[in-house]
């Protein structure tokens, strides 16, 4: 189980850090149809950006993550450190990645949870190094 905190902050780092996709790059499939619509007289829409706009993105917040996770290299197994940058930032699919990372389906989840627990201990310990105490008079 991963706590919903870190979770919305790996969301949001994963959302910041994503790779976009190439503004006017698309299949031929997709030209030839969107062709074929129009001349057909329908008129395309772009329901996604009408229905579903895109989520607010705390920029400061997915640097801190992005910081913290270059800094905890040493600090979480390569397999955990790998998992969560292809499960949140990059977001391959599961199936793939159980398949590339050597992870039986059903442990899935609990290795997910594992490396997110992980990485939260070290966000938290990276987080809290900038912190200096009070001084008492």
């Amino acid at each position: 189980m991963i706590d919903p905190d870190l979770e919305r902050r790996l969301e949001n780092w994963g959302a910041y850090y994503r790779p976009e996709r190439e503004e006017g790059v698309a299949s031929t499939t997709y030209e030839v149809c969107r062709h074929m619509a129009i001349e057909a007289g329908r008129t395309i829409r772009d329901g996604y950006r009408e229905l579903q706009p895109a989520p607010e993105i705390d920029e400061d917040d997915a640097r801190i993550i992005e910081w913290c996770w270059g800094q905890s290299r040493y600090r979480m197994e390569a397999k955990h450190w790998a998992l969560l940058r292809a499960h949140y930032v990059m977001r391959h699919d599961s199936r793939m990645l159980c398949r590339a990372m050597q992870i039986r389906w059903r442990s899935f989840e609990a290795e997910l949870g594992a490396a997110a627990q992980r990485f939260g201990q070290c966000v938290q310990l990276l987080e809290g190094c900038g912190q200096t105490p009070a001084k008492t008079v």
